[in-house]
């Protein structure tokens, strides 16, 4: 059975409460009581809707991850080109973590310590293999059109990764750090590595 919208917004309303738990009072500051505490509810109304912290948090992380697709559709359509379009697919990354700092940071926080119930973390680098085969498959286009240079995409993928899972917090703690000027700078860097 489709939820409602009522029970759709309602969802949001808690993974966004769960975020600004995460992003004030960490990981174990955060937990269903807070945040029904923070959107004005019992504990039994979250309880309803995510049935624990763990589903909850996922909730959350999926919530933030899904919220750059279409953003990213977009630069990618728009963008003609191997390295037009790794190009465009960094930007636009560069970008959403400019204007989502806070909440990357708390994905960040529920990376770190959320557990399986067998003590397991539930997010592992394993996790973030999606996104490094994507810009791996980025390079493996290029280099086939004769648009990119000879070198490992599999390492070159994970620089990139790597930078751009940094940025949240460099954005959170250096706010003289701006979205675009960044994005420029990479994008000047993939530039010049992938020749």
């Amino acid at each position: 059975m489709r939820s409602s919208f009522i029970e759709q917004a309602r969802r949001r309303q808690f993974v966004q409460c769960a975020l600004d738990s995460l992003h004030e009072t960490g990981f174990a500051g955060t937990s269903l009581a807070a945040v029904a505490e923070r959107a004005q509810i019992s504990k039994s109304v979250v309880v309803y809707h995510f049935g624990s912290k763990q589903a909850l948090l996922e909730a959350v992380v999926e919530s933030v991850y899904a919220s750059q697709v279409p953003d990213v559709v977009a630069a990618l359509d728009a963008a003609s080109g191997p390295r037009a379009r790794l190009l465009a697919y960094v930007r636009i990354a560069v970008l959403f973590a400019a204007g989502n700092a806070h909440a990357l940071t708390a994905v960040a926080e529920i990376f770190r310590n959320l557990r399986r119930p067998d003590g397991t973390l539930r997010y592992t680098a394993a996790d973030n293999e999606q996104l490094i085969t994507f810009v791996e498959n980025l390079l493996r286009d290029g280099q086939a059109t004769g648009d990119f240079g000879d070198f490992d995409p599999r390492t070159v993928a994970l620089v990139i990764r790597s930078a751009l899972d940094a940025l949240p917090e460099r954005f959170t703690l250096d706010p003289a750090l701006t979205g675009p000027d960044v994005a420029a700078k990479l994008c000047d860097a993939v530039d010049r590595m992938t020749r």
